[in-house]
């Protein structure tokens, strides 16, 4: 049988369970909440940044806030490729509606 083992918080001397990430009493973080680094995280990472790019912003901090290069270096290319989705995403938007537009006009000349 599991036992519910309790320990204290560092800061406030608070009891905290070891599976707890912050201290419910003075929100101090207790572990450390280190991101992986492994192939398959990593082009998860990759595909979101590039997929779907806003929300690459999100994974892109949180590993260039890590303290390792290597987890620096996965956030600056989530990074890079979440702006380059952006720009892709920005411009193929201008082209479609320009298309739009023009086929629009057209039509008024016609006169439809």
């Amino acid at each position: 049988m599991e036992e519910n083992i309790q320990t204290t918080c560092p800061n406030c001397n608070n009891r905290i369970l070891p599976i707890d990430i912050f201290c419910a009493a003075c929100g101090k973080k207790l572990k450390n909440g280190e991101s992986s680094v492994g192939i398959q995280k990593q082009i998860g990472v990759y595909l979101l940044s590039f997929f779907l790019p806003p929300f690459g912003l999100f994974p892109a901090i949180k590993y260039l806030r890590q303290a390792d290069s290597k987890s620096k270096t996965i956030g600056a290319i989530a990074l890079v490729l979440t702006v380059i989705s952006i720009l892709i995403t920005i411009s193929l938007t201008k082209l479609v509606l320009g298309t739009f537009e023009s086929q629009l006009q057209i039509y008024r000349g016609i006169g439809y």
